[in-house]
């Protein structure tokens, strides 16, 4: 494994990792409760700092896609964070939520599976050179169906679970008059 990195390069690895960890439990726990709030904004200061490193590493020299990616996760982020913040827009904030925040998940598995490919000699030995870009666009294309799956479920869920509570209420509503009411 090379980790020869710069001190900047150790921050934004332990944020990335914290990001990763932190994002995971985030995703696959009960939303909505103060103990996801603040595994939230942990994961948004994470983020955040991920990306903001990212920014400033320049191992090509260049700014190139990876620092697009850093950006684009940054308006991603401040914009569900906002989202649920703020909520807004007003009937529809929880979708943009939860899209910006696993887009912004996405972002961040993808690239971890670029360092990975590229820091873990295992898998360098292990897969022809030849083949090595097919096994990159796999993992990424697979890493995208997952997510893509992911978003349409959470906000199916929160589709079909708003339309559950309209139904109760109006059931409740029009429950209210009595059995004399009814008549």
């Amino acid at each position: 494994m090379n980790l020869d990195l710069f001190p900047l390069g150790w921050v934004h690895l332990v944020a990335s990792l914290v990001a990763i960890a932190i994002g995971a439990v985030v995703l696959v726990h009960t939303k909505g409760t103060a103990v996801h709030k603040a595994r939230g904004w942990i994961y948004a200061a994470a983020i955040t700092v991920t990306s903001l490193t990212a920014l400033a590493i320049y191992r090509l020299g260049v700014f190139f896609f990876a620092h697009w990616f850093a950006v684009a996760t940054l308006i991603i982020t401040a914009a569900g964070i906002s989202a649920a913040h703020f909520k807004i827009p007003r009937t529809g904030w929880m979708h943009l939520h939860l899209t910006c925040m696993a887009a912004s998940f996405y972002i961040l598995i993808g690239g971890a599976v670029n360092e990975v490919f590229l820091r873990v000699t295992f898998l360098q030995h292990l897969i022809p050179d030849s083949n090595l870009p097919v096994a990159i666009a796999a993992t990424h294309y697979s890493m995208m169906l997952l997510f893509a799956l992911l978003i349409i479920y959470f906000n199916g869920a929160v589709l079909m679970r708003s339309r559950t509570m309209r139904r109760i209420l109006v059931e409740q509503t029009s429950g209210s008059m009595g059995p004399a009411a009814k008549r």
